[in-house]
């Protein structure tokens, strides 16, 4: 509880903030409040749709990369067999490179661009507001625009790759590759280069007060913090793409995670328990599996 405590506190913002400061925030905070709310519409109409595919949009997503389902998403209408996608109809077998070509495959990197909003963005914030503290008023609210802008850009570019690599794995059996994903999360949270990872999404940046300097500045800050959080984040996101159950579970419980490790005063103990907790899930799955 006290980690817990503390992780929200980084989050209020300084009641001396001028008004286009707290309006940048606020937006911000609405982008992750909209893009959850489209998530879990998604979930709930893929449930009552019973999985089905062909729909409009992107309702009842049903898997990329070899996702089988997220928490009862049916099909991410339009797309097909991404090199074993499954419910991704519509788009056929192709080379690695066309994995982002035509509409199908834009749809899966603004479907991986919405988790993004929603599960890392809230973790961007405190770095938002140090943005905003060491820049000079005038510039402050593009400055944390720009640093918001390019973590969100890194992590996008993170999923394109993931897409990109999907075929290494798509003829896996799901099952296993569901519970290998949440053990390879698990050893990661407890290795020595989840720990540097770590560490350096926690390491501040000095920005230049103005000029081009101070832009570019920011945008360097983006990028260690944003590389930085994928080094470290990089295996529960890919547990989170390829669970084949609760994968909505998996998006709650992860976010929190993240949040508690780069909010914490001692982000340690909120990475062995998330271990313990990736541990467990792939236990069940395998435990699941046996048991059908």
């Amino acid at each position: 509880m006290p980690q817990l405590r503390a992780a929200v506190g980084y989050l209020w913002w300084r009641p001396a903030a001028c008004p286009r400061e707290r309006a940048v925030i606020a937006g911000l905070v609405a982008a992750i409040a909209g893009a959850w709310i489209a998530l879990v519409a998604m979930a709930v109409a893929g449930a009552a749709g019973g999985g089905a595919a062909g729909g409009s949009g992107m309702a009842g997503m049903s898997g990329m990369s070899g996702m089988s389902g997220m928490a009862g998403m049916g099909g991410m209408a339009g797309m097909g067999d991404m090199a074993g996608m499954a419910g991704m109809a519509g788009m056929p077998h192709r080379a690695h490179h066309a994995l982002l070509l035509g509409g199908g495959a834009l749809s899966a990197v603004a479907m991986w661009s919405l988790m993004v909003v929603a599960m890392m963005l809230p973790t961007a914030l405190p770095a938002v507001r140090h943005v905003a503290a060491n820049s000079l008023r005038r510039r402050r609210p593009g400055a944390m625009l720009t640093f918001a802008a390019a973590f969100v850009l890194i992590w996008v570019a993170f999923g394109v790759v993931f897409l990109l690599a999907a075929p290494a794995w798509s003829a896996l059996d799901r099952t296993a590759l569901g519970a290998g994903a949440l053990a390879l999360a698990a050893g990661w949270q407890l290795s020595a280069p989840k720990r540097r990872a770590l560490r350096d999404c926690h390491r501040p940046s000095p920005l230049p007060p103005t000029g081009r300097r101070a832009t570019a500045g920011v945008a360097r800050f983006a990028l260690r913090n944003g590389t930085a959080c994928v080094r470290s984040c990089w295996a529960m996101m890919l547990a989170m793409a390829v669970a084949t159950t609760a994968t909505t579970f998996w998006m709650v419980a992860i976010t929190g995670l993240v949040l508690v490790e780069k909010l914490a005063l001692k982000p340690r103990q909120a990475t062995r328990a998330g271990a313990v907790l990736l541990a467990a899930g792939a236990l069940v799955v395998v435990a699941g599996a046996l048991i059908s």
